[in-house]
Order: C-alpha cells, then structure tokens, then sequence
C-alpha cells in the first residue's frame, strides 16, 4: 500500500504543477472568457448594458430608428447627410484577451457644414445582432475609442469637418451574447453568403446594426433642412441592392 501512496506522489505534484502553469496562462478562465451573458440585463466589463432581457425580441433596437437604417441601401446611392457606415468587423478571443466583438463606426456631415458631437457620442454607442428568431446578442452605452479626429473642442465636443469623416471603434465584449450563442458562429453569421467565384448572393443571416443619439446629429439636420428628424445616426452590415434587379 505504501509503495502506491508513492507511485502517485509524484504524479499529483505533476498535476500540481500542471494547473499552476494553466492558471498562469489564463487556460482555466478561457470558458468564462468565452461565455454569453445571461437572459438579463448586465453590466459588461469596460462599460455598457447588455439587451439580455431582451433576448429572442423582433426588431429590437435601444433607439428609434430612421427606416433607411434597417433597410438595404440602393447601391451607389449617396447616403443622406449626416451619414454613417460600417466599416471593418470582426470577432477576437485568445487565452489572455476577453473574446470580443470589435466594430469601426465612420460618419460625417455629408455637407459643407461640420458635424459637432460629444466625446462619448451621446450616453454611447448601442449595438444589436439579430438573427431569424430575434435578438441573440446587444448592448447599449457602450464606450468608443476615436480614431480621427482626435482632437477636443470646448464643452468635451469633437467637431467633424465639412465633407470630413469620423471614426470610433466599439467593443462588445462576448457577454452581450445571449444564453447559447457562440461568439465565432456569430460572426460567420454577420457575414454575406458568397459563390464559389466571391460574389455576393444574398444578404447575412444575421444583422448587425450600431447606433448613438446625439443632439448635434439633430441640429445639423435641422440647419440642413433635411427631411429627416431626431439625433439618431445608425448603421448596419446589410448590402447595398442593385436598383434594377433588386439584389446584392
């Protein structure tokens, strides 16, 4: 009995040795780091409030929407001033870095006018995915990283130039997920079908719509006399359509 206690002595300190090493690599957190939130609204790290109470919701969007935001843009149509785009997206995880969705958020006056808007773009940027049954993923009051300009005006203002254009970066982290969801197949989700020559075939299963509101959006419309009202600017992964053949 003796001679077994120490046949696996050794192997115990073995496995000791084992877990520290994983604990120091972060291997043992990778499953909470990758893990959705619940059906419930929380606060996420960094910043932000997930839409998890309002998991599997139809249409569901923190702001009121102009209709030209949730809908396909006719193709080499200019966007109505002030505009916003999406840029690049995609999905992150490793063993050191919270798994995280990371959005480029562009916008301008669109005018020969500047777009003047708050530092943090209102109470913060809102994102929402949206899959055939409702909402699988979202967030409101998330913080923005400013990529141009970077300059601060008075009053913690950050002022667009005419015919300029601003850029954020938003993160939303892996727990704006709801319960069940997989940051990755989400992300292939976000994405266009595409044959087997890279041609766009149909619209992405899933859409990704990013939006503020800001009283500087409303004011410039209001100068401009656009037929558009409110301070929400939103954008969204949808592809623009042939304005002949109705497609992609």
């Amino acid at each position: 009995m003796l001679d077994k206690v120490r046949a696996v002595v050794p192997w115990l300190a073995v496995a000791a040795v084992v877990i520290a090493m994983g604990y120091q690599q972060g291997l043992f957190t990778l499953v909470g780091r990758l893990a959705p939130g619940p059906a419930k609204a929380v606060a996420l790290p960094g910043g932000g409030v997930s839409a998890g109470d309002r998991c599997g919701t139809e249409g569901y969007h923190r702001f009121r929407l102009p209709a030209d935001a949730v809908t396909p843009p006719p193709r080499n149509e200019s966007p109505p001033a002030p505009w916003a785009v999406l840029g690049a997206y995609g999905f992150e995880q490793g063993p050191r870095t919270p798994a995280r969705f990371t959005i480029n958020l562009r916008f301008g006056p669109g005018e020969n006018r500047p777009l003047e808007l708050s530092r943090t773009l209102g109470a913060g940027v809102a994102v929402e995915i949206e899959g055939p049954d409702g909402l699988v993923g979202g967030a409101h009051g998330l913080p923005v990283t400013w990529h141009q300009p970077t300059a601060t005006g008075p009053g913690h203002r950050v002022r667009v130039a005419a015919r300029g254009q601003g850029s954020v970066e938003v993160v939303l982290p892996v727990r704006a997920l709801c319960p069940g969801q997989e940051g990755a197949e989400v992300m292939k989700r976000l994405q266009a079908p595409i044959d087997s020559h890279n041609t766009i075939t149909g619209q992405p299963p899933y859409t990704l719509t990013v939006s503020f509101s800001d009283p500087g959006v409303g004011k410039l419309r209001a100068s401009l006399g656009s037929p558009h009202r409110g301070d929400v600017l939103a954008a969204g992964n949808l592809v623009p359509l042939d304005p002949e053949t109705g497609r992609p």
